[in-house]
């Protein structure tokens, strides 16, 4: 509170800043008992709080039809985006890096097109109910502990963390830069953004004209139909009805709070995760350590184990008998001379055969393209029994070095008569 002879300031509890008024010209409130006894503080008639504008006739149809608008240039940026990189065959740091442009650009338009559209209609957002900060800090343990138990969830049901795909990638290709413009994007734009247009503006037209079950199942479903992922449906509609009851709670400020802390912790678990310490996992007689990020999925092939990456790479082990088998020069020499069969769907590139020697045995290397994708192909003799391991790429550095680390941590059991 500031005051002298002519003007006393202080702030009401609904957060507006008054000046020289008894009453608060936002809510009606009269000035706290400190104010009231200074001599810039003048009495005056009773102000009633100011009245939300009246909406227009066709403002749900309208608000609808924004929404719509919105869902419809995010699939068409999405398509130009994907086209433009197709075509101009930029790298995959500076793909992300335009993605992620494009994306806050896509933001800010939203959000001036969705202010735009508010005052057009009369539409007057709920910026925070009582004490802003009481409404941060709620929307903060909201969205925490929303994301907390999530995570729980899903470890217990996948046995392995979960996942943001964007975050992940973000990591996964190891630009400081990339990750925190996807912070940017993720954290702030996002929840800021989205929580305008779905609950300040959609939420807030059909609490007006029709009620707040409806207004929070309507915005529910348009956030979720928004994230363009159907197979996801009921997850963003069930977080779209949590973040509209945190704001007809508490206005804006509880909602963006509650969404930025679910997105941010989500970001922060899945940079986390990226960065854990690998699990052994057995396979067949030997053992791998595969990142936490793998999981163990089912491959008629590779009997031994087989493992996909967050972003799609794999990496496969499978052992064979082969009496009389060669050593590993001989397997190299035969493998440039394209003198060994090696299984369907394996190209080998002879140009890049090379030896290596790990802590398991002498191994040839080679790179090949493996199915459809660029990967590699290890073969180790020990004895007569011929070890292999076959990696996919997914387009990232990340992946390789993650191969190489699973290569180093390969452990052969003894090999004993008639096994």
């Amino acid at each position: 509170m500031l005051a002298d002879d002519w003007s006393t300031v202080w702030r009401c509890q609904c957060g507006y800043e008054n000046a020289g008024r008894e009453r608060c010209l936002m809510c009606g409130s009269r000035a706290p008992a400190e104010a009231q006894e200074t001599p810039g503080l003048h009495a005056e008639a009773e102000v009633l709080p100011q009245k939300a504008p009246r909406l227009a006739a066709d403002a749900g149809r309208r608000a609808l039809r924004l929404v719509g608008g919105t869902i419809v240039l995010n699939i068409v940026m999405q398509v130009f985006v994907a086209g433009f990189l197709i075509a101009s065959g930029v790298s995959g740091a500076t793909a992300l890096k335009i993605s992620l442009y494009s994306g806050i650009v896509y933001f800010a338009f939203v959000a001036l097109w969705a202010m735009g559209r508010s005052a057009e209609l009369g539409v007057k957002p709920v910026v925070g109910r009582n004490k802003a900060l009481v409404g941060a800090a709620e929307g903060f343990i909201v969205g925490g502990a929303t994301a907390l138990l999530l995570v729980a969830v899903v470890r217990v049901v996948a046995g392995r963390p979960l996942l943001d795909p964007t975050t992940t990638y973000l990591a996964a290709e190891g630009s400081i830069v990339a990750l925190l413009i996807g912070i940017v994007a993720i954290v702030v734009a996002a929840p800021v953004v989205e929580e305008l247009v779905f609950r300040g503006f959609l939420a807030e037209v059909f609490v007006q004209r029709w009620g707040r079950k409806l207004a929070v199942v309507v915005s529910a479903v348009a956030f979720s139909l928004a994230h363009l992922r159907l197979g996801q449906f009921w997850y963003y509609a069930l977080m779209g009805v949590g973040f509209a009851l945190v704001y007809f709670r508490r206005g804006l400020i509880g909602s963006i709070a509650a969404h930025a802390t679910f997105n941010g912790l989500l970001v922060v678990l899945a940079v986390a995760a990226m960065h854990g310490p690998p699990l052994d996992v057995r396979a067949g007689t030997s053992t791998v350590a595969i990142p936490p990020t793998y999981r163990v999925a089912v491959d008629d092939f590779y009997q031994d184990l087989y493992a996909v990456g967050p972003l799609g790479a794999t990496v496969g082990f499978v052992h064979q008998d082969v009496p009389g088998l060669p050593p590993a020069d001989e397997l190299s020499q035969a493998l440039v001379s394209g003198g060994l069969p090696l299984p369907e769907g394996v190209v080998v590139d002879s140009v890049a055969v090379n030896m290596v020697d790990l802590p398991a045995g002498r191994a040839v290397s080679m790179v090949a393209q493996v199915g459809d994708r660029q990967g590699r192909v290890v073969l180790l003799p020990v004895g007569d029994r011929l070890w292999m391991a076959f990696y996919e790429s997914d387009g990232t550095s990340r992946s390789s070095f993650e191969f190489d680390d699973m290569l180093r941590s390969w452990r052969l059991a003894p090999v004993l008569p008639g096994t």
